[in-house]
């Protein structure tokens, strides 16, 4: 019986068995983010959750040791998504309202992709001074470095005015983390507009025309 030079079958064998332990795990955290979402963190059981991802409740101790332990793989795997990148020219490092427009697009996609797991965490990072100290390190000091260091840039490149750096990327920040809220209220007009060109494009430009330099 042939078989692929250097691939043991007992290798082959561990690695269809840790990609179905790391399917079940993304079962359960997916589950647990609607669910948080759904009702909050505090009123939700570890019950439901198992309902949820149609697993036994004992299977998730399996997984994780607590229901805190599972906010916090949540927000782990939040900060491993590229919530904390900017998009940028990478020939030149110039900001121009199409580039930030589709950085908005990119933005907003993601909170789409992401937005039970936004909204499981979101809430419970204000009422939960413990929680909220690990979103802050975890997700938005991340966020807030990375666009301190585009704009910086953008600086630098005479693309933009000189301003107060960390005001401005506070400014950003605020703005996705804004219409975000927004959106998981229905907003109806965000709710419209949220992935119309049109609208990115002028958000990009209150943005951009306002640190533009002073002719």
């Amino acid at each position: 019986m042939s078989q692929i030079p250097g691939t043991q079958p007992a290798t082959r064998s561990a690695i269809r068995r840790q990609q179905r332990i790391e399917d079940r795990r993304e079962q359960i955290l997916s589950a647990a983010s609607a669910v948080f979402a759904e009702k909050g963190y505090q009123r939700a059981t570890t019950r439901e959750i198992a309902d949820k991802a149609d697993v036994s409740e004992g299977l998730i101790y399996s997984y994780f040791e607590s229901k805190d332990h599972l906010l916090l793989a949540i927000l782990e795997k939040l900060s491993n998504s590229g919530f904390d990148e900017l998009i940028y020219e990478d020939s030149a490092k110039t900001i121009n309202q199409d580039v930030l427009r589709k950085t908005l697009q990119i933005r907003h996609g993601f909170l789409d992709e992401m937005d039970p797991m936004m909204r499981a965490t979101m809430g419970e990072a204000i009422t939960n001074n413990h929680f909220r100290e690990h979103y802050v390190d975890v997700l938005v000091k991340p966020a807030l470095n990375a666009m301190e260091n585009e704009i910086e840039n953008w600086i630098k490149n005479g693309e933009i005015k000189k301003t107060d750096i960390p005001a401005a990327s506070r400014f950003l920040l605020a703005e996705i983390i804004g219409l975000f809220f927004l959106r998981a209220i229905n907003e109806p007009y965000v709710m419209e507009k949220w992935q119309d060109n049109k609208f990115l494009q002028q958000i990009s430009d209150y943005f951009v025309d306002g640190l533009k330099p002073i002719e």
